[in-house]
């Protein structure tokens, strides 16, 4: 009894696991909201995505700040977002700067650009 007792915990403990109940990119959010590139820690590099397949981008870092705008279109069977417009707006050096793509995979509530870059490409959702 005890046995059959602790497996039912150990599932519904998976089951409500945010990694196992989001959807089949692991996602537990929609698309839509704010993002937040950690890079350069002395900005604020964010992105928001908008609903109706716009995006704005702004990077501030003392006291100036960039801004950019954009479309993006999300093809959920492959969890790949395009960002058409996506700018690098934070310095890296050229060789990193040349593997800068606009089209992510929106996996895990991130949008990640490359799995070997992923600080300087990278945008981690905040809300």
């Amino acid at each position: 009894m005890n046995k059959l007792l602790v497996f039912f915990i150990f599932l519904f403990t998976i089951c409500s696991c945010k990694y196992f109940a989001g959807d089949h990119c692991n996602n537990t959010m929609p698309i839509i909201g704010t993002y937040e590139n950690i890079y350069d820690k002395e900005a604020q590099n964010i992105l928001v995505i908008k609903e109706g397949g716009t995006f704005e981008q702004t990077y501030t870092k003392k006291g100036k700040t960039k801004t950019n705008k954009g479309t993006w279109k999300f093809f959920k069977g492959h969890c790949v977002i395009d960002l058409k417009g996506l700018k690098l707006m934070h310095e890296v050096d050229a060789i990193t700067r040349g593997e800068f793509v606009t089209d992510g995979i929106y996996r895990v509530n991130t949008i990640r650009f490359n799995e070997d870059l992923r600080d300087e490409f990278d945008f981690y959702r905040v809300n």
